[in-house]
């Protein structure tokens, strides 16, 4: 969706265009983008002369002759093409304004989610749509008024500034690449955002805006500002679009999650989860330690839940079994758990697929236990975070480490006709070579069970100091 910087590069471009032109004809070729309107707004342009553009926030604000304002939102898709009245229309013309210079305008818009709003000068700025607009950046010397307006506002602060009433003109980039900028988290609940944090917020948001406007805008997928024009900022963006791509500022790798449906990317180590819930991943290799950590947890009385586990009860599951006889031809007489590794001991390979059927469901299990628990810290130990791909769900990782030389004499120690089998499905699990930047604490586990409580105590410690 084009932003305040995408709509101040649409009003620079057609300004010149239509400033002192008349519409002597125009056509409406869906009137939803007229409010279904067709005749009134026809007899409300024609032969009316374009005498300004303003704008204001992300709409567009065209000024007529004899007082008329009309108010053009641009919402997902919308873009105005300036042709030769030879030429066809464009693809998705949804009005068409002919001008007096035998030029016509086209206002082209695929999802058809795009509004012109018949006003006048006395009361444009009255409609509810422009009404309910908070200042923009620029207009903002002072941050005590939105201290006080956000005191009792628990939606994320990405959701806050996206609703444009705190703030308008920053939309899903921008917020994105604004909140990187102030090292605060998108899902940060707005009341814990101090008045030195709006202050940066209100700094980033006019430097990065004015940043864009000088650059025309980015242009995002089929976003472009005009007719042969794309904007140059997005060569420019910190954090939007940047999942799994190195943070420039820490050397940690950015994470993507959706905040209210909106696609957010962050950075972990710049951008600290406060407030609760915080939710905690517990990684490592077999016999490493995972449990233990895990355990601290749990005595402490906070939601800990183990991976495995979260297995064990879905291969108990007849349609489970089911699933996974079929998907891997397996023919056994023994008890399915049985039956499958002896399977895998032959058939490498079929590990990637039980994999791509048992991680989704896995995901889902934790996800619904997090979303029905009141427990401000969330925690669950998965030993394959990074190839379920996983690791977006968390706001922290903690990685417990251990000596390939304990973790051998462990494995023994619990099964050894079984170490060698679940040490081989366990090597290629190497998260602290492939992965170590993401792990926000490392806990090394080759000393007794006291030395592992106590760096996890520890850990909770800090991790509880964001919760307020």
């Amino acid at each position: 969706m084009p932003e305040l910087p995408e709509v101040e590069t649409v009003k620079n471009v057609l300004l010149p265009i239509v400033k002192n032109r008349t519409v002597i004809k125009c056509e409406v070729l869906r009137k939803t983008i007229v409010n279904n309107l067709s005749d009134e707004f026809i007899s409300f342009i024609l032969n009316e002369t374009f005498l300004d553009i303003s704008r204001r926030g992300k709409f567009l604000i065209f000024h007529l002759t004899n007082d008329k304002v009309l108010i053009s939102h641009l919402r997902m898709e919308g873009k105005y093409y300036e042709l030769d009245e030879s030429e066809e229309n464009t693809k998705y013309s949804r009005a068409v304004f002919h001008l007096d210079n035998g030029h016509k305008l086209c206002y082209d818009d695929s999802r058809s989610f795009g509004r012109m709003i018949m006003s006048n000068e006395t009361n444009y700025l009255k409609e509810k749509e422009i009404a309910k607009l908070g200042p923009e950046p620029f207009e903002i010397d002072d941050v005590s008024t939105l201290v006080k307006q956000c005191k009792k506002i628990s939606l994320p602060i990405k959701t806050a500034l996206l609703n444009q009433t705190l703030m308008t003109g920053l939309g899903n980039i921008y917020v994105d690449e604004v909140l990187f900028a102030s090292k605060i988290h998108p899902l940060t609940p707005t009341k814990f955002i101090n008045k030195n944090e709006w202050e940066n917020i209100v700094k980033e948001a006019k430097r990065i805006l004015s940043m864009a406007i000088k650059d025309g805008g980015s242009t995002i997928k089929s976003y472009h500002p005009g007719k042969d024009i794309s904007g140059e900022f997005q060569t420019k963006l910190l954090a939007y679009g940047r999942n799994g791509q190195m943070c420039v500022s820490r050397h940690a790798f950015m994470r993507f999650i959706k905040v209210n449906g909106r696609g957010t990317t962050y950075c972990p180590k710049c951008q600290i989860k406060r407030g609760a819930p915080i939710k905690i991943a517990i990684v490592g290799k077999i016999a490493s330690g995972k449990s233990t950590a895990l355990d601290v947890f749990k005595k402490a009385n906070y939601l800990a839940l183990s991976s495995d586990e979260i297995v064990h009860n879905l291969y108990a599951k007849k349609d489970i079994q089911e699933l996974v006889n079929k998907r891997l031809k397996i023919k056994s007489d023994l008890p399915f758990v049985d039956a499958l590794r002896e399977h895998l001991k032959s058939h490498q390979k079929d590990l990637d697929r039980l994999e791509k059927i048992i991680h989704p469901l896995v995901k889902k299990e934790i996800e619904k236990e997090f979303k029905n628990s009141k427990s401000p810290l969330l925690v669950c130990e998965v030993p394959l975070l990074f190839k379920a791909h996983m690791q977006n769900m968390f706001d922290v990782i903690i990685g417990v480490d251990i000596s390939n030389s304990e973790q051998l004499k462990r494995l023994q120690i619990r099964d050894k006709e079984k170490s060698a089998f679940l040490k081989r499905i366990n090597d290629d699990n190497n998260y602290f070579e492939e992965h170590r930047l993401d792990l926000d604490y490392i806990v090394t586990n080759n000393n007794d069970v006291k030395s592992l409580s106590k760096e996890v105590k520890k850990i909770i410690n800090i991790i509880l100091d964001r919760l307020y």
